[in-house]
């Protein structure tokens, strides 16, 4: 298949951190930017404890923004795909000396970069563009038109693995330049079906943080069909067609996970208002769910307002709602990542109240959820005053957009671990350098090497058959593929991979928790149940994420960062009947606001303050 884009698109220039824009109006963009940034820069400096600033940050966000120097940049004005191969027409402001041009993977890991060909067209040799460019009478009054850029390169002859691949201009004065996207281009990639077929691989062209030209690899998915760009499109003009309508129905639509779990925050509240709202009220207050997800059977009660995932009424709800109400963030609610479509693409506009998956401390997102990140929100629930200060400060939110509510969740927590029946929950989080990896790279990466060593250590198993004490190891659902590298001989330990039964059931039964830096570990924080963290991988971690804590003092619980650390202090907890200790419930006071069971009424009623 042959894939022709075209623009008329004028100059763009831009600084670095700023959208792409028309010459005229980036003067002005820069100083409101400079402005804004004075007065924030004026205010007051973090806490003691709450880290405002870090080197540590988005991994991805890094390595797409931060290497990218100088105030030029290359702007897509044609794509051209066929078969494995792909070729790029852009321009630039002035005339640039190119040392190189690549096709670079984000996975910080992995770090790999092909070179790719290129071709620099002087003014006036314009014979790749067909003539269709357009230039001010400034520009062409002046002698200032774009010099002209072709780019180009043949996938099959690469090793690709899954993840992003951006494509950069390195210039002979030490310029990264990105590749970005003009909104023609754009436009035309969300209503056409692009790719590049690689078996049960596809790679697309998309737009990225600062619509820099992305080329995503993964694994083919049922919704890529033409026929699926299609149903997005009718159901996009039907919803168009009949919007006033719609929108005086006062939709909410709420979800988790990808669309495939129910056992979050977002399940819970949707739970309360079936169950305590009048029929009018929660009429057009729908849950998405796949009709995969093991909680599909019991979800099935709520009738209409149980939304199966991909159908036309969830793409028509996805459109028309007033409010989403999500425990994760807009992308989850559609499709994981997709190619560019038009449903998507009105998705990022709407108004969100972001329920949360986990307390905001541990890990570092603020360029994923802040208000000028790449999935920000329009409010923010939290646990605590402590939580909304980290929020305030780092997020860009302001305190009126940042209640404290609760999480839903915990409105049905309560502690019961048996001491007949005692069990360590082992909870780590995924790794973003090890998504989408092949088995054999995460077989040999130091997070399952670290893990596999741990189940299978002969002091430990012998120490749990001795004291009748379990071992349950909950693998992350981005991981889930890899469930088989975990398996061991030892009989004191069960694997299972989340959604496979209620997180909320494992949590409330465990008589202690393992991990490394996920948010699950407040849940058990919150139950005073004692917590031990696993940090073997921290500066890693660090370079890829950062914290808004010290986690080398501030963490409620005790911090290991070798095997032989945990194991004994294990081993004091099961000979302290999992006790916890007493400086680490102190912190509880500071962390949660309120336990009284009444989080989602207070959800509810801030949704209604709100004129949701």
């Amino acid at each position: 298949m042959l894939c022709a884009l075209t623009s008329t698109n004028i100059l763009t220039i831009r600084t670095a951190g700023e959208s792409a824009m028309p010459l005229w109006k980036n003067g002005a963009k820069r100083r409101k930017k400079r402005k804004q940034m004075s007065r924030n820069n004026g205010g007051t400096g973090s806490s003691r404890r709450i880290r405002k600033t870090s080197e540590a940050g988005n991994g991805r966000r890094m390595q797409s923004n931060s290497e990218c120097s100088g105030n030029r940049i290359i702007t897509v004005t044609r794509l051209k795909l066929k078969g494995s191969d792909f070729t790029v027409y852009a321009q630039a402001g002035k005339a640039l000396k190119i040392e190189k041009a690549v096709l670079k993977s984000r996975n910080i890991v992995r770090p790999a970069e092909y070179p790719l060909e290129y071709e620099l067209l002087p003014k006036g040799k314009e014979r790749h563009f067909s003539g269709r460019h357009q230039f001010s009478e400034e520009q062409q009054a002046s002698g200032r038109q774009p010099f002209q850029i072709r780019i180009w390169g043949s996938t099959g002859n690469m090793t690709l693995w899954e993840g992003d691949w951006d494509v950069y201009l390195y210039t002979e004065e030490g310029e990264i330049l990105p590749v970005i996207l003009d909104g023609v281009t754009r436009l035309k990639l969300l209503f056409g079906n692009y790719e590049i077929p690689k078996g049960n691989h596809i790679l697309f062209p998309m737009a990225s943080t600062n619509h820099m030209l992305t080329l995503h690899d993964r694994l083919r998915a049922s919704y890529d069909s033409t026929a699926t760009a299609v149903k997005e499109n009718v159901i996009y003009l039907f919803y168009m067609l009949t919007k006033p309508v719609w929108n005086r129905k006062k939709i909410w639509v709420i979800y988790e996970k990808y669309c495939t779990e129910a056992q979050d925050n977002g399940s819970y509240f949707f739970k309360y208002c079936m169950e305590n709202l009048p029929e009018k009220e929660k009429k057009h207050i729908y849950f998405i769910l796949d009709k995969k997800s093991l909680q599909w059977p019991q979800m099935k009660k709520y009738g209409r307002n149980l939304v199966p995932f991909m159908s036309a009424r969830h793409m028509l709800y996805m459109l028309a709602a007033r409010i989403y109400v999500a425990s994760d963030a807009r992308n989850h609610g559609f499709a994981w990542k997709p190619k560019p479509n038009i449903i998507t693409r009105q998705i990022s506009q709407k108004k969100m109240l972001f329920l949360q998956h986990g307390v905001t401390a541990l890990k570092r997102v603020d360029k994923l959820f802040g208000k000028n990140g790449s999935a920000p929100m329009t409010y923010f629930a939290v646990t605590s005053e402590f939580e909304q200060k980290i929020v305030t400060e780092n997020f860009g939110y302001a305190k009126e957009n940042v209640p404290i509510l609760g999480f839903t969740r915990w409105d049905v927590l309560e502690n019961k671990a048996r001491p007949d029946e005692k069990n360590i929950l082992i909870m780590p989080t995924w790794r973003p350098w090890l998504e989408e990896q092949s088995d054999e790279v995460f077989r040999e990466s130091e997070y399952c090497r670290r893990y596999r060593q741990l189940l299978e250590n002969p002091e430990l198993g012998a120490f749990l058959r001795e004291n009748n004490v379990k071992i349950i190891f909950h693998i992350h659902p981005k991981m889930k593929e890899f469930l088989e590298a975990f398996q061991t001989e030892n009989d004191q330990v069960k694997l299972i991979v989340q959604g496979s039964q209620p997180l909320n059931e494992l949590i409330m039964k465990c008589s202690m928790l393992i991990t490394d830096y996920s948010s699950v570990s407040w849940d058990v924080h919150y139950l005073a149940k004692p917590v031990l963290f696993y940090q073997f991988d921290y500066d890693l971690y660090q370079q890829a994420n950062g914290s808004y804590i010290d986690m080398t003092r501030d963490l409620f619980g005790d911090r290991c960062l070798d095997q032989e650390c945990l194991v004994k202090n294990i081993k004091e907890y099961i000979e302290n009947n999992f006790k916890e200790k007493e400086r680490y419930a102190q912190m509880r006071k500071e962390h949660f606001a309120y336990t009284d069971h009444n989080n989602s009424r207070r959800t509810l009623e801030f949704l209604k303050s709100r004129g949701c």
